[in-house]
């Protein structure tokens, strides 16, 4: 997979898993396999939350992660474009690539 395309499957992941409170890998990556039944191991999802915060999408709370308020904004915004999580998980990716080229 690509680097966006990585990004924006934990990033959708998250988003779900997070609607009601901040999560842990655990949940992050059952919803990712639900998302792409695949896995993500633990590097792709360390390496992808990382980035995430960094660019002020994500939360960190000790060990558990949730969306920044800009982060909400992305994903509602995403939910709007769409009803199905393909295309949802497409279009996060495509607003990831603009912030990777950034």
């Amino acid at each position: 997979m690509r680097n966006a395309e990585i990004l924006s499957w934990i990033f959708l992941a998250l988003a779900i898993s997070s609607k009601d409170s901040p999560v842990g890998f655990a949940s992050i990556s059952q919803i990712a396999d639900g998302i792409n039944h695949s896995v993500p191991n633990e590097k792709e999802i360390q390496n992808s939350l990382t980035w995430l915060k960094n660019h002020g999408l994500v939360l960190k709370l000790k060990n558990k992660y949730s969306l920044t308020e800009i982060g909400k904004e992305m994903f509602s915004d995403a939910q709007n474009t769409t009803e199905t999580l393909l295309k949802m998980w497409e279009h996060l990716e495509k607003k990831i690539q603009l912030k990777l080229q950034e």
